[in-house]
């Protein structure tokens, strides 16, 4: 083995055992997202071995800063303690820009906060949209004040007229509506031991990033498809401030005939056919299904009613998609198959499907253009820190830990209602 392979090898030994020291460190983090980041992680070492660059586009200076600044963010360099920030103004302490006090109080216990660099925003924002449907596939919008007016055509389609010699044509006027992009703050907190943090590097770096990428695209996907109810979902409460595809009024909607109780009941042909037809053609280049993974499991074991055999396997042998197909490794960001000739994207924020359970009048599935909603971004993201305090029912400083929040202010809204039609079970 050559001293290039060798040197490899030990690189990609070390990143493992920190990667594992990391992951059991996340206490108060939920499996699946500790996993998810996890394999961010991973992913940018492969990408970086390829191509000499990952998703991010920092280099591994700029991820070793950023550590950095995590770990020495409002830290005397004469000691351990942190110290209270005397800036009222904000500014450069240390090398870390900082936020006005006032503005933070209420946000970590030293009183103070730092802005991260806008590289490091824009690489987080990146890694959410390559984990997150809605951030992967909305209409990004820049914000630089707090609400963005977005206009939105709301009248019928135009046809214009024929005239006839000297007799006036009717005017067909364009009626615009105004969707509305509110910038709200989103955080994230977890905790981390001291042991990790005792020195800056390029595996931390990339671990915060992933942590804070993998967060955002599950918040916004949970927002866009189910936000603004304050429903029970999957055994997880959802509520928060932006409405959400499944929830928003003015949709197309399409209900299952008598009987279809359970979300299996959807006909992958006949329903399927039934929801395309009642999208304008405009409109249908770039819609796509979106439903949860259980759920399209149970609609790709269907079998065609006088064959017996699963419709899947029509799909295989039809050269314009118009059966089933179905591809094992997709899911949020990459199609998990195709039903009527259109991707199916599965996500964990619709309701799941139970194996001969009911579920009447329930919104469970949705077809549409995710181009026809609006992420705001207002830009800023900001990091504090605390070394104080009980998080997950521990006290940070008796147990060595540092609680860390990640801060960004963005919108969501749905721009044009009518480019989705929301699928729901019958009432019996």
């Amino acid at each position: 083995m050559d001293n290039e392979k060798l040197l490899g090898a030990v690189a990609d030994t070390v990143s493992k055992t920190f990667n594992d020291a990391f992951e059991k460190s996340l206490s108060n983090m939920e499996e699946v997202s500790k996993k998810t980041a996890r394999q961010v992680v991973e992913a940018m070492l492969v990408e970086r071995a390829v191509k000499g660059t990952d998703i991010t586009g920092l280099t591994g200076e700029q991820k070793k800063d950023f550590s950095a600044q995590v770990i020495a963010a409002f830290r005397d360099k004469r000691g351990d303690a942190f110290r209270v920030l005397e800036s009222r103004k904000g500014g450069m302490i240390d090398g870390v820009m900082t936020k006005a006090n006032e503005a933070l109080i209420e946000e970590q216990d030293n009183r103070g906060g730092y802005l991260v660099q806008p590289e490091v925003a824009a690489a987080i924002l990146r890694i959410a949209a390559s984990v997150g449907t809605v951030m992967r596939q909305a209409q990004n919008w820049p914000m630089k004040t707090d609400e963005l007016g977005i206009p939105n055509y709301t009248g019928s389609f135009l046809t214009g007229q024929y005239v006839g010699v000297d007799l006036p044509s009717t005017v067909q006027g364009l009626t615009f509506g105004q969707a509305v992009l509110i910038a709200r703050k989103w955080q994230l907190p977890f905790v981390v031991g001291n042991d990790l943090l005792a020195d800056a590097s390029v595996q931390l770096g990339e671990w915060l990033l992933a942590m804070a990428g993998e967060a955002l695209a599950n918040m916004i996907d949970q927002q866009g498809f189910m936000g603004g109810t304050g429903q029970t979902l999957n055994s997880i409460t959802v509520a928060g401030p932006f409405q959400g595809i499944m929830q928003v009024t003015g949709t197309n909607t399409y209900t299952l005939a008598t009987g279809g109780t359970s979300y299996n009941k959807f006909d992958p042909v006949v329903d399927a056919s039934n929801v395309v037809a009642q999208m304008e053609e405009s409109i249908l280049d770039g819609c796509a299904w979106y439903m949860h993974r259980t759920t399209w499991a149970a609609i790709a074991q269907k079998e065609a009613s006088t064959s017996g055999i699963p419709f899947l396997f029509f799909g295989a042998f039809a050269a314009n998609q118009s059966g089933l197909e179905k591809e094992p490794t997709g899911g949020p960001i990459r199609p998990a198959g195709h039903m009527m000739g259109f991707p199916v994207y599965t996500n964990r924020w619709f309701p799941s499907y139970t194996v001969g359970g009911t579920s009447a009048s329930t919104n469970f599935m949705v077809f549409g253009n995710m181009k026809a909603m609006a992420f705001g971004d207002k830009g800023d993201m900001r990091i504090g820190n605390f070394q104080s305090g009980v998080w997950a029912g521990k006290e940070l400083g008796l147990s060595d830990q540092t609680g860390i929040i990640y801060k960004h202010r963005h919108a969501l809204v749905v721009v044009l209602p009518k480019a989705f039609c929301v699928v729901s079970t019958s009432a019996s």
